[in-house]
């Protein structure tokens, strides 16, 4: 069973508006009513439940779910609600199984508003949670939006996105009404290992950026004649940082000259990140259908702006991701040789537009077209195939298991990494998905992990990250320390968001900005680390020997000098052995 490391909650209770309560739900059992069109797929049963505050709670399973349908639960609310009113939501659930690459389960709960027999936009309360295999109490409280008349309230939760099976008890559903407010009330707060403002692992990151992220620059400055000039002004403005900070995107919004909100993206995807990725067009399924001279087009406007692209992705080798496949489900010569041929024809058409490309995707949860070829032997011969028309492009396994507690996932990871190499399979590079749920990784194991297949010697990069979460203050405190984490560590080469717009993300709470492009808190975080913490600024004037110093992040670096009316502009770039620059500053200002 795949999760991560416990996290514990600190709850806040207030217990003041106590003889205000008014109980919204049933203190027994709820009787949820299910829905879902392939409901033999799915199931809900009753199950004992031990040393917790209730004894009794709900089995779901959707571990058989296939479909793009969704199990759901639904229970009349027969209250009125005033707008103004404040509630507080309460429920415990743990996870026993699941596929989604965080290793939790996940649920998207709402208070829905049903008028006159129809759904009536928006819900009083809408939230998609993740939650680990410890028993997790989360308290939402939150401001009635609208008045809701008896028997025009539902309690909807959905449970069927992803192959899993977790367990739901304990509801309550409170109505303060106008007598408290979402400050008073119990509020579920996630911690995670690592957390502390005096956590060790700090300290220690702080070190590791210093040493393995920063060289020094010397300009020196001269003359004319070639002799050292004092008292020189000169600025040294970081212009990319060496590191990779990147975004999934896609050519439609890179290519559309119409939209204001288009040109709104690509501002601010050049302000910000300096990688990027296609996100959907390129993955095999979409191959066949998918525009080739837009996705060229927009990776030439890349190229023009200085911005690496990768390719995702070759092979996702299971029959739910490849659909495109299935027809060769019984012959498995024509289901190698098509994915051979696609390979093939991918590198060929694509030559020269990508510096790295995932070759194969997930293939710890999604191997049964592996298995049908033989096994992961397969893997090998894919990478070799795609080394063929690519040989200047770094070929990755992608996954998202590296930092998932300890057992199978990981270990899997490893191992076909492990495997890849003992083939001589041409594999440049680790891509970690780093999908992020509610109950996240801690910070010292992202480090030990990181250590661990730093030992193969190849570049790791995260390759899709996101959280899983509404709530901000947890997003805004992670993704800094899980940036710094990964920024500090020696083998990392790249940080890549699995995109960053609310009306471009298939996780909308999880995108850096909203729909109306305002800075969520953790975007606030991502952006002062990236624009502000981790980049070079300088400005000094030359000693007398005509020297000025920096030590500063590694990257590309436009130095000016002045005095009086002379002025040079240079560019150079830093690595970590260091670098000298000598500007020699003429007559006249050019």
């Amino acid at each position: 069973m795949l999760n991560y490391l416990p996290i514990s909650l600190l709850v806040l209770v207030n217990v003041a508006f106590a003889n205000a309560q008014t109980p919204l739900l049933p203190t027994e059992l709820i009787a949820f009513k299910t829905s879902a069109k392939y409901s033999s797929a799915s199931t809900l049963t009753l199950v004992e439940v031990d040393g917790q505050p209730f004894t009794k709670a709900y089995r779901i399973s959707t571990r058989d779910q296939t479909n793009s349908d969704r199990f759901t639960l639904r229970y009349s609310v027969d209250s009125v609600v005033h707008k103004g009113d404040v509630l507080l939501l309460s429920f415990y659930s743990r996870s026993l199984q699941s596929k989604k690459e965080t290793g939790e389960s996940f649920i998207e709960i709402s208070l829905d508003r049903i008028i006159a027999g129809k759904y009536s936009w928006p819900p009083l309360l809408e939230r998609g949670m993740s939650f680990g295999s410890s028993w997790h109490l989360t308290q939402i409280p939150f401001v009635a939006a609208h008045d809701v008349a008896k028997g025009e309230l539902s309690l909807v939760i959905q449970c069927g996105r992803f192959p899993q099976q977790f367990e739901l008890g304990n509801f309550s559903l409170i109505n303060y009404k106008q007598s408290a407010s979402v400050a008073d009330l119990p509020r579920s707060i996630v911690h995670y290992d690592g957390d502390a403002p005096n956590a060790p692992w700090r300290k220690a990151a702080a070190e590791r950026i210093e040493k393995y992220r920063k060289g020094n620059l010397m300009v020196t400055v001269l003359d004319g004649s070639g002799k050292p000039l004092a008292d020189a002004s000169v600025a040294v403005r970081m212009k990319k940082i060496a590191f990779g900070w990147g975004t999934a995107t896609n050519s439609t919004l890179i290519l559309d000259t119409l939209n204001p909100d288009a040109k709104t993206y690509r501002d601010t995807l050049l302000r910000y990140f300096n990688k990027v990725v296609f996100e959907n067009e390129m993955k095999s399924k979409n191959w066949e259908r998918a525009n080739h001279d837009q996705t060229k087009k927009a990776a030439g406007w890349f190229r023009a702006h200085g911005i690496p692209v990768r390719g995702h992705v070759m092979v996702w080798p299971s029959w739910q991701h490849s659909p495109h496949l299935i027809q060769f489900r019984q012959d498995t010569a024509a289901l190698g040789a098509f994915i051979m041929n696609q390979i093939a024809e991918q590198t060929t058409v694509m030559n020269g537009q990508f510096t790295e490309w995932d070759v194969v995707n997930e293939p710890y949860a999604h191997h049964a077209i592996m298995d049908s070829l033989g096994g992961k032997a397969v893997m090998a011969d894919w990478f070799k195939a795609a080394r063929k028309n690519a040989p200047g492009v770094k070929l990755f396994l992608n996954e998202y298991t590296m930092f998932h507690a300890d057992g199978a996932g990981s270990d899997s990871f490893y191992n076909h990494i492990k495997f890849l190499q003992e083939q001589n399979a041409p594999l440049d590079g680790i891509g970690e998905q780093g999908h992020i749920g509610g109950t996240p990784p801690g910070i010292d194991l992202v480090l030990k992990r990181l250590d661990h297949f730093a030992g193969f010697g190849l570049p790791i990069q995260i390759s899709e990250f996101d959280i899983t979460s509404d709530d901000d203050d947890f997003k805004a405190r992670y993704l800094g320390d899980f940036m710094t984490a990964i920024f500090s560590h020696p083998a990392t080469t790249g940080f890549m968001q699995w995109g960053f717009w609310e009306k471009a993300h298939w996780i909308p709470a999880g995108a850096l900005w909203d729909k109306n492009w305002k800075l969520r808190a953790h975007g606030k975080v991502f952006t002062n680390l990236v624009s502000n913490v981790w980049t070079t600024n300088a400005r000094g004037t030359s000693g007398k020997n005509g020297q000025f110093a920096v030590r500063g992040f590694k990257g590309e670096y436009e130095i000016i000098v002045r005095k009086g009316n002379r002025q040079v502009i240079q560019r150079t770039v830093l690595a970590s052995d260091g670098q000298g620059v000598t500007v020699r500053l003429g007559d006249s200002k050019p």
